[in-house]
């Protein structure tokens, strides 16, 4: 990790970057699908060390290790589709890897504290507004993409340690809503003041939220079981067959247990079972769901009958309470919305530069 004034690391930063934009390159440059199933597999295996330090570091507070998996592989799911679109249309670039990555991590972690904690994201919002219009106070990205915070005069130095921040103490009135903009005002100059340099930006907010009391309980989100199950329950043909496919493929990015959880309970609007719709309209076969499932054919074959499966015997399969298997069907389907949010975003992006493309052809 790059820290200001340390030659050595900063050039390994550089270096790193180095070596990912020219994995990047090869990536662009092969033809083999086998040459660009290896180099996807190598950049992934770069970037995840990158994203779990990213997230780990981001989530450290409120969240709890399941948002950390979950980001995480949410992270390097959305960074897979982009180099695959990359390798089919290269009209927008990515000109730093390893800065790319860094990015996509904060903002994945940035998304799932909005979700958990509006609270919270309210606290960022209005701090990140006041640094931006401070007199003397900023916020700069350090190399390695962190977010920073603080004095003018204190760009491209060492940031103080997250413990020297979260050392400070002082009387803060309790403001659950953080509307006392005075007093916040008055703490970030204060921690500032005591840090005596520049803090990273997310344990500043970690900070203020403590000493003002700052209501951060978690938001469960809702299941909205039917957004999961609309598919099979629309018509017949090829508009379900592609649909499940988006599906299928998506669910391939979950946890292993996120997958068995949500596929041996997978339900239609009457409680039905539906799993079997993935082999009947040649989504996937069956031993494409065993191997998704982690667990041999004669298994799943065992297991068929039974379907959909109680969270219970369930959980016996994981090793997991019923509670805990409901709560990882909770995030199957959370992850499974934003994917498919991201797509449709994506199409509506790629269909509007066609109109424009379009236009200036005629």
């Amino acid at each position: 990790m790059w820290r200001g004034g340390a030659p050595r690391e900063q050039n390994s930063a550089v270096a790193m970057g180095t070596d990912a934009d020219r994995l990047l390159s090869d990536y662009l440059a092969a033809g083999a699908d086998a040459d660009i199933e290896m180099l996807l597999t190598t950049i992934l295996d770069v970037a995840k060390p990158i994203v779990r330090r990213i997230v780990s570091s981001a989530l450290r507070g409120p969240a709890g290790i399941e948002d950390l998996e979950d980001v995480v592989s949410d992270t390097l799911a959305h960074l897979l589709h982009r180099l695959r679109d990359l390798k089919n249309d290269a009209s927008s670039p990515i000109h730093d890897l390893r800065g790319y990555i860094a990015t996509c991590a904060y903002n994945s972690c940035h998304e799932r504290l909005r979700e958990r904690f509006p609270a919270r994201n309210r606290l960022r919002n209005h701090l990140h507004y006041l640094l931006d219009h401070h007199p003397h106070l900023m916020l700069w990205r350090s190399a390695d993409n962190r977010l920073i915070c603080g004095d003018r005069n204190a760009v491209g130095r060492d940031p103080a340690p997250a413990s020297v921040a979260e050392a400070f103490s002082t009387p803060a009135r309790m403001d659950p809503a953080a509307e006392d903009h005075v007093q916040i005002r008055r703490l970030v100059s204060e921690i500032l003041a005591h840090a005596g340099a520049g803090v990273e930006f997310d344990t500043l907010v970690d900070v203020i939220a403590c000493l003002i009391h700052l209501e951060q309980r978690r938001v469960e989100l809702p299941l909205r079981t039917h957004e999961l199950t609309s598919a099979a329950t629309a018509d017949s043909g090829l508009e379900l067959r592609l649909t499940l496919r988006e599906l299928w493929t998506d669910i391939r990015h979950l946890s292993a247990r996120q997958r068995t959880a949500l596929l041996l309970n997978l339900r239609d609007a009457h409680s039905g079972e539906i799993l079997s719709l993935l082999p009947l309209t040649r989504t996937a076969t069956i031993d494409e769901i065993a191997a998704a499932l982690d667990m041999p054919v004669a298994r799943l074959a065992e297991l068929w009958k039974d379907l959909p499966l109680s969270d219970a015997t369930i959980g016996a399969l994981l090793g997991a309470s019923p509670q805990q298997v409901l709560k990882l069907r909770r995030l199957a389907r959370e992850r499974l919305r934003r994917m498919a949010k991201r797509r449709e975003k994506s199409a509506v992006a790629a269909h509007r530069e066609g109109r424009v493309a379009g236009s200036s052809v005629r």
